[in-house]
This record gives structure tokens, sequence and C-alpha cells, in this order.
């Protein structure tokens, strides 16, 4: 499996998110109700642009739909996603709001201590602005959409402009998660984590031994593939087959967490359109693998031969999925 196989792949969407990375790393570790020293760095991020530079650079061909501001910051992050190969044709320019930006403070060990997302740009993403963004969506097979995007716009996208296209979804987070739970069943294949499941699913989820019953009651909405995703402990696959879980791709060494599930993603939408020897949870384990040991929110290093090397690493370990 190489990039070149992939480029017959037909162009997959990216609709949501695009924003600046900030990251201020506490030297250690947070100190509540203080001043706390930190070293701060920045990049492109935003989970539906994390997941076209990711699939651009596996070799897919991306079209990325979302809104920046007509600013310095909204000219670089265009910039940055036409070098990596993405499609911004259908990004608007906002001339009200500034670029949105997420500002993750993340202890010395790389995990997240809180993230501050400014993101009041994504509500020019309205009715109107998904109409807008049917035509080019039109020409894709398989869309990525996070739910950084007005309720009621990802309604109108999946209810009047899906046609025959399979959705992918990332919830981002417990509050953003409540925009998908009425159109469950658009969903092809959903991401939440452990959190996430129990908004979508209205259970309890605070034990491993919850995710299954979670998972089942998401799929019962609706949901064709319910991808739990743990972190550190893999994550948990529920589709029509039945349940299971998948034991994480140990990195290296871990430098940041940001972008990890973006990469999951981008790995697991790459396996479903260009197919292949290895399953689609398997690759999107070992993009996230990949990921965590860059200070970036992408890895600029990611290929598919870099993927599929960490899988039959893992194989040969005996570690089987």
């Amino acid at each position: 499996m190489s990039n070149s196989q992939s480029g017959g792949v037909a162009a997959i969407a990216c609709i949501g998110g695009v924003v600046i990375d900030r990251k201020a790393r506490v030297d250690g570790g947070v100190r509540a109700g203080t001043s706390n020293p930190v070293k701060v760095t920045q990049c492109a991020g935003g989970v539906a642009g994390n997941v076209a530079r990711n699939l651009a650079r596996l070799g897919c061909k991306v079209r990325l739909f979302s809104v920046v501001g007509e600013d310095s910051a909204g000219d670089a992050l265009l910039r940055g996603m036409e070098n990596d190969g993405v499609d911004v044709s259908g990004v608007t320019r906002s001339v009200v709001h500034a670029t949105a930006s997420y500002t993750a403070v993340l202890e010395t060990d790389g995990s997240l201590f809180i993230g501050l997302a400014d993101m009041d740009i994504f509500d020019e993403a309205d009715e109107t602005w998904a109409d807008g963004a049917a035509v080019g969506l039109g020409q894709t097979t398989l869309w990525v959409i996070d739910a950084n995007l007005p309720a009621a716009t990802i309604e109108r996208l999946l209810r009047k402009h899906k046609g025959a296209a399979k959705v992918l979804g990332d919830p981002i987070s417990i509050v953003k998660a409540e925009r998908f739970r009425g159109v469950l069943d658009a969903f092809e294949v959903i991401f939440p984590n452990a959190k996430e499941a129990a908004v979508l699913s209205g259970r309890a989820v605070t034990r491993p031994e919850d995710v299954p019953d979670a998972a089942k009651e998401i799929r019962a909405r609706g949901v064709t593939t319910v991808v739990v995703t743990l972190g550190e402990d893999g994550m948990y696959v529920e589709e029509a087959s039945g349940g299971r879980f998948l034991m994480a791709v140990p990195p290296m060494h871990v430098r940041d967490v940001t972008g990890a599930g973006d990469a999951l993603v981008a790995g697991f939408a790459y396996g479903m359109a260009a197919g292949g020897k290895y399953e689609p949870a398997a690759l999107g384990l070992a993009a996230a693998s990949l990921t965590l040991e860059t200070d970036e929110s992408t890895a600029a290093n990611l290929s598919v031969e870099r993927i599929v090397e960490r899988i039959e690493t893992r194989a040969k370990l005996g570690k089987h999925w």
C-alpha cells in the first residue's frame, strides 16, 4: 500500500473547523489560582482542518469546507492547507469575525489540562452557507464533518444535501455532541470519546464496562459503526458483526495529545476510501500513535508507509487486532 495507490480515490470532503492552535505547555505542572510559567507555540488546527491535512499527506484528494477570517491568520491557514495539497475553494472568508482559535493548556507530559475555544466565526456557517457548499460537496462521496458547525447547518447538510455520500462524524466535545443527536441515523461512522458517547446515548459512562452498552444504544439510533475513542486504552468498535475493544498502538514517546484523535479519524477515513489489506481501525490507531510523537497538531511525516510500518511492527511483537 502506498500514497500513489490512493490517487484514484474520489475526493473526500472535510467540513467544519479550521483554526489556529495555540499550545501552552506548563513548566512543572499546572498550579491553580496563580501565574504559571509556560512555553507557547502556535500551529494550524481544527478538527476538519487537521483531518484534511492528514488525508492529503496520505495521498488523498481532499476538499475543505469551512470559514476563516479576512485576516493574516486566515491567510496563513489557507496558504498552509494549499501547500499540503488541500483544495480550499470551499472555504469562505468572514469580515465580521476573526479566524477561530483553540488554546490548549498542557501538562508537562503533554496531556490536556484545559482547552479554550474562540469559535464564534462558525455561526456564520448557517443553512445558506450549507446550500452554497452543496455544489462542491456533490463532487465527493465521503464526508468527514465535525460538530463545530451549528446544529441547523449539520441537519441541513445531512438531510438535504448528503445524497449517497457516506458521512463520518466527530462530536468534538460533550457540549457540541448535542448537535449530532437529531441526525445520528445519517452517519456511517461516528467517533465519540467516552463522555461524548454518554451524551449521544443518554447512558452513564463512568467505567470501561459501560462503553459497550452506550455504543450499542448509539448504533440503535441509526449509526452504522460506532467508534468510541479511549485514549491510551485504544478504542471500542460497535458494528453489525458485534463489538470489540482494540488496543492502542503505543507511540515511541508522547509529545502532545492534541490532534491525535483527528489523525485517528483521518486514518479510518483513508481505510474506508482506499481499501486494502488493513482495516480502517488499525490505520486510525497507527496514525494517532505517530501524531502523539509530534508537537504539531498534525505529523508532518505522516504517510501510508509509516502507518503500515507501525502496524506491522506491532504484529511482529505478537499484538493482534
